[in-house]
């Protein structure tokens, strides 16, 4: 079983299992908003918005990406920084919590990121090297901003999977309902894997993108999570009815006009499954983007740190410590 230090464990109340800090190449060569979020400006919107902890984790792209092919939406490698996808942000986001900001070991869990598809080997012997040097607790997957499909995890992606499993380190995966326009991150693909792999421990990010029937096979898996990240903003989606997430009669029964009452109403339906998590800065999108399938989205979806936590305002006694951090301390630690 992972444990946490004793340090990282001490005096939580609100632990966000799902925040970013560095920068994004492909938003910000793309002009989208947010691109980036320093580590210093999220400890103190942490401390404003009342959030004790958080798994913090690189945006979602790398440098070592060819550059001119990322700003045309074209993933490819070749004269990017680095020996590997990742290796400079994840290196970055260690030394800032490790060497530059000390006092950030307190609230902040690293996770680091990795590519499923694309020089798997080389990537788990920097993060060997790394892990010996900075404790980290976690990886973060996002298949659509690499292009590669979750699936590939269990294939391409296998020295990662055998890397977790000898270090007991859970998945945090960007993910999609199977209706979704972004096939890349399909749920469905989540649920072979953790059957597949029954010791190691996943969270599907993005609240199931509120489709009941996926949200209840996650339910029955029991080294399954998902989590509520940007929940006001997909709240909205719901009722623009612009396809991003369910919004026909398989959705979640709640009234999605208040996003607190459909987050409660997803915590007493998956009391165990569910689980707190903001996005930072990502509870805001603003962009054109086109999809995997060629369709462009646009958006202007603004939330808040403040927004995202009260997202917990009708959860109450045991109830609000599951949401708040006991199952994301069960998904960290097993």
């Amino acid at each position: 079983m992972a444990r946490l230090p004793k340090a990282l464990r001490q005096g939580i109340r609100l632990l966000d299992v799902h925040t970013h800090s560095g920068i994004s190449p492909f938003l910000y060569l793309t002009h989208a908003f947010p691109y980036c979020q320093g580590l210093r400006d999220a400890q103190e919107q942490n401390v404003r918005a009342g959030v004790t902890h958080a798994v913090v984790f690189p945006l979602c792209e790398t440098l070592g990406y060819h550059l001119p092919s990322l700003a045309r939406g074209k993933v490819r490698l070749g004269g990017g920084i680095g020996n590997a996808p990742f290796e400079f942000e994840n290196t970055h986001l260690l030394r800032q919590i490790y060497e530059m900001f000390p006092q950030s070991r307190a609230m902040f869990i690293p996770f680091v990121m990795a590519d499923a598809l694309r020089e798997t080997r080389n990537q788990v012997r920097i993060l060997e090297k790394l892990i010996g040097t900075w404790p980290f607790y976690g990886i973060k997957i996002h298949p659509r901003a690499t292009q590669a499909r979750m699936a590939a995890l269990g294939r391409e992606g296998r020295p990662i999977l055998e890397f977790a499993r000898a270090h007991d380190l859970p998945f945090l995966i960007h993910a999609a309902w199977p209706g979704s326009a972004d096939p890349l991150s399909n749920l469905n693909d989540l649920f072979v894997l953790a059957r597949a792999h029954p010791k190691l421990r996943f969270c599907g990010a993005h609240f199931a993108s509120f489709h009941l029937p996926t949200f209840e096979e996650a339910g029955r898996l029991d080294n399954v999570w998902i989590d509520s990240a940007a929940m006001v903003i997909g709240c909205e989606c719901v009722r623009l009815k612009n396809g991003v997430y369910e919004s026909g009669p398989r959705k979640i029964p709640a009234d999605y006009r208040d996003p607190p009452a459909v987050f409660a109403a997803i915590a007493r339906r998956f009391p165990d499954t569910f689980m707190w998590g903001s996005d930072n800065p990502f509870h805001t999108w603003v962009s054109a983007q086109r999809l995997a399938n060629g369709r462009w989205i646009r958006c202007r979806l603004w939330s808040s740190l403040e927004q995202e936590v009260h997202l917990l305002r009708d959860v109450k006694g045991a109830l609000r410590r599951k949401m708040a951090f006991e199952n994301a301390l069960r998904f960290l630690e097993g």
